[in-house]
C-alpha cells in the first residue's frame, strides 16, 4: 500500500494541480488553439532532431549521435511526439480554410515526418504504418474512388521506407524478425524483442494471480524483478542479465498493476471519449490518431509511466474531453432555443 502511494506521488502528483485548472479556464476555442500549439510544439522538436541529423550540433560537447538523433529526449517519447505532429498536421491541413494555416501545417507534418524516420524508434514507426493502414480504410471507405487520397498514402508509404533504407533503419526490423525467430525456436529470450517477449510471458503470469484487480502499482514491478533475480534462464538485454524494473510494455504494466477492472475502466474512458466525438470529424480523427499510439506503441515501450509523455498524453485527454463537453453543451443550447 505504502509502495503504491509513493508511486502515485511519485509519477501523478501534478495532474491533480493542471488537471482542474484546464478543465476550469479553458473555452473550446482556447482549447483549439491549445491543440495547435502543441502541434506546433511537436514540429519544433522535429526541427531540432534534424538539425542533430545534419550535424548542426557538436557531438563531442553535447553527446548527441546523428545515427539517433533524439536530442535530450529519449527516442521512445520524441518519436512519439513525432507521431502526434504528423498526423494532427495533416488533419488541420485537410481541414482548414485558412491558407496560412494549411501552409504552416503542411511544414509541419513533413518535418515530424521526416523527423519520425531518421530516428531508431521501430515501435514508433510501425505504430505510425498501423495507423496510417486504419486511417486509409476510413478514407478509403468514404471516397473509395479518390486518386488524390490513393497518391498520397503510396507516397506516404513510398517515402517511409525510403528513409529507413537510406538511414540504415530497416535492418533493425530485420533483427527484430530474427529475435523472434529464435525465441520460438529455441525459447531463450535474447535480444531486445526477445526480453519484451520474456517480460509479457512474466506479466501473464502475474496478472492470472492478481485478475481482476491487479497487484497494485510498484508492486507489480518488485514481483518482476523477483522473478528476473530467481530464473536461472533469464537473460536480460544484451544478454548481461541485467534485472530491469519495467515490463517495457504499458499495457502489461497497467493490467498487472491495475487488474482487468482498472485496465478496463482506462480503455473504455478513451473509447468513450473518442466516439463522443465522432460528429467533429476533425477532432475524433485527431483523438484517434493520439490513443491509436497511445495504444500501438503501449505494447513494447513505456508511454503513461514515463515523463513528460505522460503529461502529453494527459493533456490530450482533458482537451479533447472539454471540445466534446463544450460541443454537447452547445448542441443542447440548440435544440433548447429550437425547441
Amino acid at each position: 500500500m505504502a509502495e503504491g502511494l509513493k508511486h502515485i506521488n511519485t509519477f501523478h502528483k501534478y495532474y491533480f494541480l493542471f488537471i482542474p485548472v484546464l478543465l476550469v479556464s479553458l473555452n473550446k476555442d482556447q482549447t483549439i488553439t491549445a491543440i495547435k500549439v502543441l502541434t506546433i510544439s511537436f514540429g519544433c522538436y522535429s526541427v531540432y532532431s534534424i538539425l542533430i541529423y545534419l550535424g548542426f550540433f557538436n557531438n563531442n560537447e553535447y553527446g548527441f549521435n546523428p545515427n539517433n538523433p533524439t536530442g535530450h529526449l529519449r527516442y521512445l517519447i520524441s518519436t512519439q511526439y513525432m507521431i502526434f505532429g504528423t498526423f494532427l498536421s495533416a488533419l488541420f491541413l485537410y481541414y482548414s480554410q485558412s491558407k496560412k494555416e494549411k501552409g504552416l501545417f503542411i511544414l509541419i507534418g513533413l518535418l515530424c515526418f521526416f523527423a519520425l524516420f531518421i530516428n531508431n524508434s521501430r515501435t514508433s514507426q510501425l505504430s505510425f504504418f498501423l495507423i496510417l493502414l486504419i486511417f486509409s480504410l476510413l478514407f478509403l471507405k468514404r471516397y473509395i474512388f479518390n486518386i488524390k487520397a490513393l497518391v498520397l498514402i503510396f507516397l506516404l508509404l513510398f517515402s517511409s521506407i525510403y528513409f529507413l533504407y537510406e538511414n540504415n533503419k530497416l535492418s533493425r526490423f530485420e533483427n527484430a524478425y530474427n529475435e523472434l525467430n529464435y525465441v520460438i525456436n529455441n525459447q531463450e529470450y535474447k535480444g531486445s524483442l526477445g526480453v519484451r517477449l520474456y517480460f509479457n510471458k512474466v506479466g501473464l503470469d502475474i496478472l492470472k494471480e492478481n485478475l481482476f484487480f491487479g497487484t497494485g502499482p510498484h508492486d507489480n514491478r518488485i514481483l518482476l524483478q523477483e522473478i528476473e533475480k530467481n530464473d536461472p534462464n533469464y537473460l536480460g538485454d544484451g544478454g548481461n542479465g541485467r534485472i530491469i524494473n519495467h515490463f517495457h510494455s504499458e499495457q502489461m504494466d497497467t493490467l498487472t498493476a491495475y487488474g482487468l477492472i482498472g485496465y478496463s475502466l482506462l480503455f473504455f474512458s478513451i473509447i468513450f471519449l473518442v466516439y463522443s466525438l465522432r460528429k467533429q470529424p476533425l477532432y475524433y480523427y485527431q483523438s484517434l490518431a493520439v490513443f491509436l499510439s497511445l495504444f500501438f506503441n503501449s505494447f513494447a515501450n513505456k508511454t503513461l509511466s514515463v515523463r513528460p509523455l505522460n503529461y502529453v498524453y494527459i493533456v490530450f485527454f482533458l482537451l479533447f474531453a472539454i471540445i466534446a463537453f463544450k460541443s454537447n453543451e452547445e448542441e443542447k443550447e440548440k435544440i433548447e432555443n429550437n425547441g
